[in-house]
């Protein structure tokens, strides 16, 4: 079988049509039908069935259908591939969260570029467990994500610890205190990032769920800039990085310390723990690490502190 064959079959799956699967591939309707007919006779099983409704594809073609359309993700990742090589430049792939890279600046990719002019750094914004997915799956090099992190699946380095604040609007009952305990949030309306993130997931199982401090959840969103907005309405409170307020400032909004047993988390640059770096993850990652340091970022606190 070949990449033409899979093709077809994809597309007179998803039309369950040979007509309009012919229309959109721009070829006769009796070339499809015998592109169908030969993937048929390899592969020794019927691929669809003729019925009132139009084709319906066998139990067959619904068990190969994820497979073969895995296949063509991989050709066109290798497609990607060509297309840069083309250009005489590497790309690295970097999952990181939500405005991490806001965060590090638009600095720092200026500066790697100068550093290093033949790679590109193509980085994706994802949740935690998008992350980390990407790198067991070798979708992305390297991952930006929240600890603690588990080494016997990945290996890693610290960039920043990340303080936990709350949100709230500057005449909230709780905007004259100093440190904002668990217990003062009961009864609070809350909105944030969603259970996908660690911050936001850890934060209310830990502090809030399991003691029972009862609360109520408006909405999940990862649109900070909704989030502020809500915020600054009186309609809700939230509780996040102080990293990520620090992006989305608000005359209305002011930030407290959430005061906890762990204030916080580090934030991570990982890879797979046994994979092997390509040179452009390699000096990637060596710059992140090594430009990190030097440059205080608002909202955190360097790893040696």
């Amino acid at each position: 079988m070949d990449r033409k064959q899979l093709e077809y079959f994809i597309t007179v799956y998803d039309l369950r049509s040979m007509q309009a699967a012919a229309d959109k591939l721009y070829v006769s309707r009796q070339g499809v039908s015998k592109m169908i007919n030969q993937l048929e006779k390899e592969l020794g099983h019927r691929l669809f069935l003729r019925t009132p409704k139009g084709l319906e594809p066998t139990d067959y073609a619904i068990t190969l259908h994820p497979h073969v359309k895995q296949i063509m993700e991989e050709y066109a990742y290798i497609s990607g591939m060509n297309s840069l090589a083309a250009q005489s430049k590497s790309a690295v792939t970097v999952y990181g969260l939500d405005h991490v890279l806001a965060a590090l600046s638009p600095d720092f990719l200026d500066a790697f570029s100068k550093a290093h002019p033949d790679i590109i750094p193509s980085i994706v914004e994802s949740t935690d467990e998008g992350a980390l997915e990407g790198l067991s799956s070798g979708r992305c090099d390297l991952a930006i994500v929240t600890g603690p992190l588990d080494f016997s699946r990945f290996r890693g380095k610290k960039l920043f610890f990340a303080p936990y604040c709350v949100r709230l609007p500057k005449d909230h009952r709780l905007a004259e205190k100093e440190e904002i305990t668990s217990p003062d949030l009961a009864g609070e309306t809350f909105v944030g990032k969603g259970r996908s993130y660690a911050c936001f997931r850890h934060n209310f199982d830990r502090y809030l769920l399991n003691p029972g401090i009862p609360v109520r959840i408006l909405a999940e969103t990862s649109d900070e800039s909704v989030i502020t907005a809500l915020v600054a309405r009186h309609l809700a409170i939230s509780i996040g990085y102080s990293y990520t307020a620090c992006l989305y400032p608000h005359p209305d909004v002011v930030e407290r310390p959430l005061h906890d047993d762990k204030r916080g988390e580090y934030i991570y640059a990982a890879a797979g723990r046994d994979a092997t770096l390509s040179s452009a993850a390699s000096r990637f990652l060596d710059f992140l690490l090594a430009w990190r340091p030097s440059h205080q970022l608002p909202g955190t606190i360097p790893p040696s502190a």
